[in-house]
């Protein structure tokens, strides 16, 4: 595999390629494919969209895991290396807001949305790409500044990939979103790093959308213009976001469930 053939010092460059030709696969190869077969289905994709959208997640799952097998082989964390009632109690709040939501106009379109953004981001910006950035920043050191540092740095590749969405959405609208999300970014990182399991993020990522979709629904496209005070209030939220993730892993930073697996492997 790619991993094993490339020297420690330039093992960075498996992050740019794994996701490069993500991009490339899930963007520009597979259109093509899905044309294909919808055309031979009579599928309208327009007419279909949320069908389509799904098809498109699903299959950016399998693309993900593939390349992470062939690229980086990146062991992703399931399992809690020990029972936390915390964790355990915010998982069970998540179930009860959907259970409590159940009958809302936007429930099952919402439950769906936070579904298919939680699974893949999850598994491609926690599970493979901030344990990788992890594991070569404390190759040598696990002083907190290296894990501080991982945090952030995975925490801006999950922001900046949003602007693959610059195909439905205004420039300003999609910066606000990529900015928004390197902020989330930063929490569902410190969650990862903290518990040690891909769950307690994919729940936190779940419920976000979930909630977010069910007040406001959801649109195809976006191409309003963003005001100053917008930008304002995202400032605020960047500023609570990254002290709370701080504030989690500067936590008993022993009790960072994540780095002695890393170290295991």
């Amino acid at each position: 595999m790619l991993n094993q053939k490339i020297k420690d010092n330039w093992k960075w460059i498996l992050i740019p390629i794994i996701l490069l030709v993500e991009l490339l696969i899930d963007d520009y190869v597979m259109p093509h494919v899905y044309k294909f077969v919808f055309h031979l289905f009579s599928f309208n994709p327009v007419e279909h969209f949320y069908t389509y959208l799904n098809i498109y997640k699903i299959v950016s799952i399998i693309v993900i895991c593939l390349l992470n097998y062939w690229i980086i082989k990146q062991k992703i964390f399931f399992k809690p290396s020990e029972t936390k009632v915390g964790w355990l109690v915010f998982l069970v709040v998540c179930f009860t807001i959907v259970m409590v939501t159940i009958e809302h106009k936007n429930f099952f379109i919402a439950l769906d949305v936070g579904a298919i953004a939680a699974l893949p981001e999850e598994i491609m910006f926690r599970g493979i790409i901030l344990a990788f950035v992890l594991k070569l920043m404390t190759r040598k050191s696990t002083s907190q500044w290296r894990v501080i540092f991982s945090l952030v740095i995975s925490a801006l590749i999950f922001g900046g990939f949003h602007y693959i969405n610059l195909s439905s959405q205004s420039f300003s609208f999609t910066s606000l979103q990529v900015v928004n999300a390197a902020a989330l970014g930063m929490i569902l990182g410190a969650v990862y790093i903290k518990s040690g399991t891909i769950i307690v993020p994919m729940a936190l990522h779940f419920i976000y959308d979930f909630l977010v979709t069910l007040v406001k629904g959801m649109s195809a496209t976006n191409y309003t213009s963003v005001q100053s005070m917008q930008w304002v209030g995202l400032s605020v939220y960047v500023v609570i976001y990254s002290a709370v993730a701080l504030s989690i892993i500067n936590y008993k930073p022993s009790d960072n469930k994540i780095l002695p697996k890393l170290k295991n492997l």
